[in-house]
């Protein structure tokens, strides 16, 4: 990630209308807008997290492509594996439930958590984008020649996986212990 990225929460604030900005004066309807803007920002987050995971699936697709091209059926299984579980986590990325803030919500969402969550996401997107240059040359290249020679770059990126799971399964972690906090 570069320094250029901004910050969601920042990009959503700014996308505010007059309504929105309405909702912040009324004390009742403050709590409400400033939760909803974080789902959203979060909403914003993970659904770049997944284009991602889908960006390097496209890449594991083309080098899938070329092997078969190539005749090279012996390594296919394990790119096709690489494939189904990136397809796998990044639907669950994209539709993991967010939790709600309603008007009269059962549930009461800590905000200074919830920022928490969101400022220590870096190595969640970090892991992301590091799953994806896995699968980029020269990180992962093909060569017909020597077909073998792809097996160790693939298992990087089965590392790289696994590790973007681990994340993943730590995110959501948090997210439950953060979401469902019962109120007084």
């Amino acid at each position: 990630m570069s320094q250029d990225n901004t910050d969601i929460r920042g990009q959503v604030e700014a996308s505010r209308g007059p309504q929105k900005n309405l909702e912040l004066l009324i004390p009742g309807l403050r709590n409400y807008r400033k939760l909803d803007d974080l789902r959203v920002a979060d909403d914003m987050l993970r659904n770049q997290v997944a284009d991602k995971l889908l960006a390097a699936k496209s890449n594991l697709e083309g080098l899938r492509k070329q092997m078969a091209t190539a005749g090279d059926y012996s390594n296919l299984t394990s790119v096709g594996s690489l494939i189904s579980q990136l397809q796998q986590v990044a639907g669950e990325v994209r539709h993991a439930e967010q939790g709600y803030s309603g008007w009269v919500a059962s549930i009461t969402i800590d905000q200074s958590r919830l920022d928490q969550l969101y400022d220590n996401d870096y190595d969640f997107v970090a892991s992301a984008f590091a799953l994806v240059s896995s699968t980029v040359p020269p990180n992962l290249a093909y060569d017909p020649a020597t077909p073998a020679s792809v097996m160790a770059p693939l298992a990087r990126v089965g590392a790289a996986i696994s590790d973007f799971k681990q994340k993943w399964g730590v995110r959501m972690e948090a997210v439950k212990g953060i979401l469902v906090k019962p109120g007084p």
